[in-house]
């Protein structure tokens, strides 16, 4: 798709929750359409989105497929904000809830998803019980969509349509999914989770096949009615536990990939990268509530200045921002936050005419869909999955050693295997599952004169053969050490044998044809860390015997280089400033020609490059993130870059106002300094 697409253009929107009750006839009773559209006005959005439904399951119009919110008194809310909107000059997305209907599901219990024990949603403890998740597997909850669906696309104009809750919550074994299951398998369904049995993997495939199927039916029902119309799914699950079953092949069904996050700067980072590479047209669309921390939280504002880090992080990467506000449930607004928004999207305005290009990202840090899951959940049954996930723990220190140390990087995944070339180093973070036509691809890229860094249970894929390896379980011990051979002490300055790089978790083990390239070894803790009867510290497990298993292995493979570490190093990057350090050395040891950028700057200051060949111009973007609360940043001052260009650079200007900054070029570096970062800063440097 093109430019001519209205999303394009459309980085500033806005989405108003309306998950509300009808139970109390006040509910909803002040709802005002007109003051509603007039505070859209107020926050300078572009673009709105707008409920057509809830997760509640009540419609927002005069619906003949399902049942109408009480509190609106037959009024057509939808309709009547759609016409303001429109005359307003906003572009609509309409916003249904797909999955999660509270109506449908106690209308109809052949409908829900039921568990491994048979309990359905509601039947769940806590606040999970208040949703009613219905299954895309059943026949009449498909027809109830569709019908759904239909009617909106007769009935109204809009120009886009948000699919929210697009996962499984849990595994389903409900009659339609086990009858599924076994007429494409010609098997029951697994109960027990075990990551090494294929008919357990098959299953999960299953599950993520079926979910990318549902997708599918609803995003061709609305283009066969509204072709011209962008469909989105909710894709925050993406990086969600394997029970979801969202993979990359949601992305296939949606114009722009979208969804809602509410953690720390690191976490939208990686987003924001995972999403560029995801999304099959920009802008990808990032959500985030106004309440603080999240939408759970009603009443409490985000501050301003968090919310703006929010906002022009989500710019640097050419993104849409999309702010979460929540209407009260009488139907009435917190008038002061639109007023905020207003100012802050005011001011983004001013940058959005130099958007555009390709993102620098001479690192890559692939991602796994397959690999969101946990070796040592082995024989629990699926709802005691557990929540800790190995991989995404490591591709997330390995994102914040790279934007700390100002090393160019992208989050990419199998969606991008074709595209390894254009990558110097491609980072596999403790990948725990790497199909054949992964590591494949992997090899060709290393054989050809490509760099690769792949840490711990990477070792049981394909892979192996490259190292002329044999995998060997792990380490009894959840804590050990990385110490450095004379040959590796270069790779891990400041750590030596008596004082190793400490891991608190276990190592894998492995087996290599010779000792060449070892770079470090396994240095094991005196005692068993798990056994409280025998100790050498009372309070920790110093490093004890050091023995002869490879930790870090520096191999040639064709014309490139593969580091593998037997612990995954970079998960304790998120942390420690000492792990970070040490990884970025690593990555830095492979690559093998200059970065497209260098910088020195505190690391709290991310920089964001794109490239506009055509326009023969790089947009540099600083983001002062120095805290997740929303404190007020201390402006960080004179900030020198290094930035290689493909020519003859002609000026450097600060953004919006274009003033000229100077800088030198040294043949095909330009050496420039930044004056002053408060929140966010952009430059273009221009070039012959």
């Amino acid at each position: 798709m093109t430019d001519r697409y209205w999303y394009a253009k459309s980085y500033r929107r806005i989405l108003a929750d309306m998950h509300i009750e009808d139970w109390d006839e006040r509910f909803l009773s002040q709802l005002n359409p007109v003051g509603y559209v007039e505070l859209l006005k107020k926050s300078k959005a572009k673009s709105a989105m707008v409920y057509a439904n809830s997760h509640v399951g009540y419609c927002y119009w005069p619906t003949k497929t399902g049942r109408m919110h009480r509190g609106i008194k037959g009024r057509d809310v939808l309709g009547e904000i759609i016409g303001l909107c429109h005359r307003e000059g906003m572009e609509v997305t309409v916003y249904y809830s797909l999955l999660y209907n509270n109506w449908a599901y106690e209308q109809h219990p052949e409908w829900r998803i039921v568990d491994v024990e048979g309990k359905t949603s509601r039947e769940k403890p806590g606040r999970s019980g208040r949703y009613g998740v219905c299954c895309p597997n059943s026949p009449g909850y498909r027809s109830f969509v569709q019908g759904q669906i239909e009617e909106l696309c007769q009935s109204y104009s809009f120009e886009g349509i948000f699919f929210d809750m697009t996962f499984w919550l849990g595994v389903c074994y409900c009659a339609n999914c086990r009858r599924r299951y076994r007429e494409e398998t010609g098997k029951d369904p697994p109960m027990i989770i075990d990551w090494d049995d294929p008919s357990w993997v098959r299953f999960q495939t299953k599950r993520e096949e079926w979910l990318a199927e549902f997708a599918a039916f609803a995003t061709s029902t609305v283009k066969r009615h509204k072709p011209e119309t962008a469909v989105e799914h909710q894709s925050s699950t993406t990086v969600a536990p394997w029970t979801y079953g969202a993979s990359h092949l949601l992305a296939d069904h949606c114009d722009y990939v979208a969804g809602d996050f509410y953690g720390d700067a690191l976490q939208q980072s990686f987003i924001c990268k995972l999403f560029y590479n995801l999304t099959p047209n920009m802008p990808f669309e990032f959500h985030t509530s106004i309440c603080y921390p999240g939408l759970a939280d009603h009443t409490t504002t985000k501050p301003r200045e968090l919310l703006e880090r929010r906002v022009f992080l989500t710019l640097a990467h050419n993104g849409a921002f999309l702010m979460i506000d929540a209407v009260d449930p009488v139907g009435t607004f917190d008038e002061g936050r639109y007023s905020m928004i207003g100012e802050i999207y005011g001011e983004v305005s001013g940058y959005e005419k130099y958007l555009g290009g390709q993102l620098c990202q001479d690192i890559a840090v692939y991602f796994s869909f397959d690999s969101k899951m946990d070796f040592a959940y082995k024989g629990r049954k699926p709802e005691e999955w557990g929540v800790k996930l190995p991989h995404l723990e490591a591709a997330l220190g390995a994102a914040q050693a790279l934007r700390t140390n100002h090393i160019p990087f992208g989050i990419i995944t199998r969606k991008n295997l074709k595209d390894l070339a254009h990558y110097r180093v491609v980072i596999l973070p403790n990948v725990l599952r790497l199909s054949d036509e992964e590591a494949d691809a992997v090899r060709e890229y290393v054989a050809v004169g490509g760099s690769v860094y792949a840490s711990k249970f990477t070792l049981k894929s394909k892979l192996r053969e490259m190292l002329n390896a044999n995998f060997m379980g792990e380490t009894a011990e959840k804590f050990t050490y990385v110490a450095p051979t004379s040959e590796g002490k270069w790779l891990l300055p400041g750590i030596t044998e008596e004082h190793p790089l400490s891991i608190p978790d276990s190592q894998v083990k492995a087996g290599f044809s010779s000792k060449e390239g070892v770079m470090a070894t396994i240095t094991l803790p005196y005692t068993d860390p798990e056994d409280p009867s025998k100790f050498a510290s009372i309070h920790s497990n110093p490093p004890g015997p050091r023995t002869e298993q490879p930790a870090l292995v520096l191999q040639k493979y064709g014309r490139g280089r593969v580091i593998w570490s037997s612990a995954s190093i970079e998960a304790n990057a998120v942390q420690s400033l000492k792990h970070r350090t040490v990884f970025a050395n690593i990555i830095r040891s492979l690559v093998q020609e200059p970065l497209s950028f260098e910088a020195s700057a505190p690391g709290c200051v991310e920089i964001i490059q794109f490239h506009k060949p055509e326009e023969k111009a790089y947009v540099i973007s600083l983001v002062n993130s120095q805290s997740d609360v929303g404190e007020p940043s201390i402006p960080v001052h004179d900030i020198p870059m290094k930035v290689k260009v493909r020519g003859k650079a002609l000026k450097t200007i600060l953004c919006p106002e274009e003033t000229p900054i100077p800088f030198t070029q040294d043949g095909d570096f330009v050496n420039l300094t930044v004056p002053i970062l408060h929140t966010y800063c952009m430059l273009v440097l221009k070039y012959e």
